[in-house]
């Protein structure tokens, strides 16, 4: 009885590793995505196919005037962080150095944090 029950348990093995075996050599390949077609950020309009002077005149007017508003802002903000980081460093060296931790100096502080990060999106743009 205990060699047949050896010989079930190994015709057991023996047929569990050739059912693995055939089911890794006939498992498909996983599909193979399409290739992305690549678009244009800002595609020609048709409108202007011939290059109408005017239109391409009034589009550099408007850029122009847009970089210009921006360059505005970004100074702007370039003065206002100037200014709030001088009046800190003046309230910091009139203060004792006990009370440089205050609630005061903290608000201060997030608001020049503040400027610097607008300051960061404008030059990024």
């Amino acid at each position: 009885m205990g060699a047949l029950m050896a010989d079930t348990r190994r015709n057991f093995l023996r047929n569990l590793a050739g059912l693995s075996a055939s089911a890794v050599f006939f498992q498909s390949s996983p599909p193979i995505p399409a290739p992305r077609h690549r678009t244009e950020v800002d595609p020609p309009t048709g409108d202007n196919k011939d290059g109408d002077p005017s239109a391409q005149e009034g589009r550099q007017n408007i850029q122009k005037a847009r970089l210009m508003d921006q360059e505005r802002n970004f100074r702007q903000t370039i003065d206002h962080l100037y200014s709030r980081v001088r009046d800190l460093k003046a309230e910091v060296d009139s203060i004792h150095s006990s009370d440089v931790f205050s609630v005061a100096i903290f608000k201060q502080t997030r608001e020049i944090e503040k400027l610097a990060k607008q300051l960061k999106s404008y030059a990024r743009t």
